[in-house]
C-alpha cells in the first residue's frame, strides 16, 4: 500500500535565502517534513494562494485538496486573525495574515467534513479551536498567572512541562508527564464545541484538546516538530493509514 499523503499548511512570508533578497515565499521548517518522512508518511505542502475574500475558490479548492490526502496538519506560525473568533485585535496581535487563514479554515472545514485525520499544531491548534467557536487569550504576559513562560524570547523554544490525560490523544501516545518546546503568547480561553481538553501546563493554560467524535483530531499547543520523540507524528500517520484503506 502506498505511504500515506499528508498535507501540510506553509506559511507566507518575505524571505532571503542564496542571491535572493527579500522575496515573496511559500516556506515551512524542514523539521515538519522530517518528522513525517521518518514515520513512513510523504509530505506536501499546501501553500496559501488564494484570496481570502474569494469563498467559493477557496471551499472548492480545499475540498479537492482535501480529497486526495491521507492526514492534515494545520502548522505553527503567526497569530491568527481576532476577527476569526470575535475579537478586536490586542496590541501584541501579529498583523493579520488572512490569506492564510482563510486557507486553513477551508482545508480544516474539508477535513472535518471527510473525518481526515488531523494534526494542528500551535498555530494550527488555536486555528481549530477558533474555527470551532472557541476563543483565546490574545497575550499571556498580560495575565500574571500565566507570564511569559511559554515564550520566554523570541526565536527560541521553551521548555514547559504539559501533563497529558493519558486515557486520550495526544497523552495516549505521549504518556502522563512530557517536557514540551513552547514558543506561542497567546493561548485557548474557551474551547472549540466538541473539542476536549487533554492537557494543560502548570499554570493551567490548555496545552491539549481532542474531538473524541472523530477519527483522529488532535491539536496541542507546542512544537513536537522540535522533538526527537516521533510518538505524535506516528500516531497520525497510523491514523492516516487506516483512513487510506477506507477510501
Amino acid at each position: 500500500m502506498p505511504a500515506p499523503l499528508i498535507g501540510l499548511s506553509t506559511y507566507q512570508e518575505t524571505a532571503t535565502w542564496g542571491p535572493w533578497r527579500n522575496v515573496p515565499a511559500a516556506l515551512l521548517p524542514h523539521r515538519y517534513v522530517e518528522s513525517v518522512t521518518r514515520v513512513g508518511g510523504v509530505p506536501l505542502l499546501l501553500p496559501p494562494h488564494l484570496e481570502a475574500h474569494d469563498e467559493d475558490a477557496l471551499r472548492t479548492e480545499g475540498a479537492q485538496v482535501v480529497s486526495v490526502l491521507d492526514g492534515l496538519i494545520l502548522t505553527g506560525g503567526p497569530d491568527i486573525d481576532p476577527a476569526g473568533y470575535g475579537a478586536v485585535r490586542h496590541l501584541d496581535t501579529d498583523n493579520p495574515r488572512r490569506d492564510r487563514d482563510a486557507w486553513e479554515y477551508a482545508l480544516l472545514a474539508a477535513a472535518l467534513e471527510r473525518d481526515l485525520p488531523v494534526l494542528a499544531i500551535c498555530r494550527g491548534f488555536q486555528l481549530l479551536n477558533a474555527a470551532l467557536g472557541g476563543t483565546l487569550r490574545q497575550h499571556l504576559p498580560d495575565e500574571a498567572v500565566f507570564g511569559d513562560a511559554h515564550r520566554q524570547q523570541l526565536g527560541q523554544f521553551a521548555a514547559v512541562r504539559i501533563d497529558l490525560d493519558p486515557a486520550a490523544p495526544p497523552g495516549r501516545h505521549l504518556g502522563a508527564h512530557i517536557i514540551a518546546w513552547c514558543h506561542h503568547h497567546q493561548g485557548i480561553d474557551k474551547l472549540g464545541e466538541g473539542l476536549e481538553s487533554t492537557g494543560n501546563a502548570p499554570d493551567g493554560l490548555i496545552e491539549a484538546a481532542w474531538m473524541p467524535k472523530k477519527t483522529f483530531v488532535v491539536g496541542v499547543q507546542w512544537h513536537p516538530e522540535e522533538d526527537s520523540k516521533p510518538e505524535l507524528f506516528r500516531s497520525l500517520i497510523e491514523a492516516a493509514t487506516r483512513y487510506a484503506k477506507g477510501k
